[in-house]
């Protein structure tokens, strides 16, 4: 059911949003998402809320405080999975994805609009992502290394007041996306059960040949923890790995197999030390299983690519360098990291120039 919101006075009217927010036992902080949805100065044309709770806990109390809402309820289909059944059911043409455990500012829709407008090509155009003390940042611009291992960019400095700039990943805490885009890529991947739907999201946009940006000055405040489970990475393993094989084309792979197999090395030795060794060795083995799921995704990809790897790869990261990875292996390992950055962009870029030529 489309809210009954006026346009803000003044103002052109707004292009419709869906919102989408998907939710797992967080009632009192979904209710405050949803209350900061209602509070934007653009209208949301409709908000979809998918209860991903088996005992459906969310389903009374918010279909009381909000009967307004779409509600939709899935038996604990994954985050992305569950992000597609929402968006399934949009009208809008942008889908305004919102964590469970985050609230926007006033004016973040009204700036990330703005920056959709001003630049076409913006296929996902996302805010910065701050903690509840709104004095350091948990996201926003955030990083990849060729390896596809990802982290929040900035994390904990202090928040940052700058334009809006394009960038190759962001976070998917809060994420507006046109929708026609996101049909075309077939939205978050279905089989990201949880964890690096956004970085994946990103890099195809990126392929496809739109663009991804990040606004600082839209806000987004955000109850984050990363939770303490091992079994966490095998979502963040396996997910990054199906990624990574399906996503850089042929030549790319063999040129980073060198970089690619030093790296599963470390992170085996990582894994044994800090006990999650066996989601690691469970990765690997789901990866394998997949194999036929992935190069039917290389194939979809392929058909729709707009720009090759060589387009793209001068954005990742040379080193892997965050204070969400403690790794005593990637700090020893930063210098070698940064020469084969080198050498493996130049070769990528050289090779593409070859192909066109």
């Amino acid at each position: 059911m489309p809210l009954d919101r006026p346009d803000t006075p003044g103002r052109a009217s707004s292009p419709r949003v869906s919102a989408v927010i998907v939710t797992y036992k967080e009632v009192d902080l979904t209710l405050e998402a949803i209350a900061s949805l209602k509070a934007q100065t653009v209208p949301v044309h409709e908000i979809v809320v998918v209860d991903n709770d088996p005992e459906f806990s969310a389903r009374e109390p918010l279909s009381s405080a909000h009967p307004d809402l779409r509600l939709l309820n899935a038996d604990n289909v994954g985050y992305a999975p569950a992000c597609n059944l929402g968006a399934a059911l949009a009208t809008g043409e942008f889908l305004f994805f919102l964590n469970p455990d985050a609230a926007a500012d006033p004016d973040c829709l009204e700036r990330l609009l703005d920056v959709a407008a001003e630049h076409p090509d913006a296929g996902i155009v996302t805010p910065q992502i701050l903690f509840p003390d709104r004095a350091r940042i948990n996201a926003g611009e955030n990083e990849i290394h060729l390896t596809g291992i990802a982290w929040c960019g900035r994390y904990e400095q202090p928040p940052e007041d700058a334009p809006p700039r394009p960038v190759l990943i962001t976070t998917g805490a809060a994420m507006l996306v046109r929708t026609e885009l996101y049909r075309k890529l077939d939205g978050y991947c279905d089989d990201f059960f949880l964890y690096y739907e956004d970085p994946d999201i990103c890099l195809r946009t990126w392929l496809v040949g739109s663009e991804v940006w990040y606004v600082p000055r839209a806000i987004v405040v955000h109850h984050y923890s990363f939770g303490t489970s091992t079994k966490k990475f095998f979502w963040l393993e396996r997910h990054r790995l199906l990624s990574l094989l399906s996503t850089w084309q042929p030549s790319t792979l063999l040129i980073l197999a060198p970089l690619l197999a030093a790296t599963e090395l470390a992170l085996l030795l990582v894994a044994r030390r800090e006990g999650w060794l066996g989601e690691k060795l469970r990765a690997y083995r789901s990866v394998w299983e997949a194999r036929s799921w992935i190069a039917a995704r290389r194939r979809k990809l392929a058909a729709m690519r707009a720009r090759p790897d060589a387009a793209i790869i001068d954005r990742f990261q040379p080193r892997v360098d965050s204070p969400q990875i403690e790794s005593d292996v990637a700090r020893r390992a930063g210098a070698v990291l940064a020469v084969y950055h080198r050498i493996a962009v130049w070769l990528v870029k050289a090779l593409a120039s070859l192909n066109r030529a």
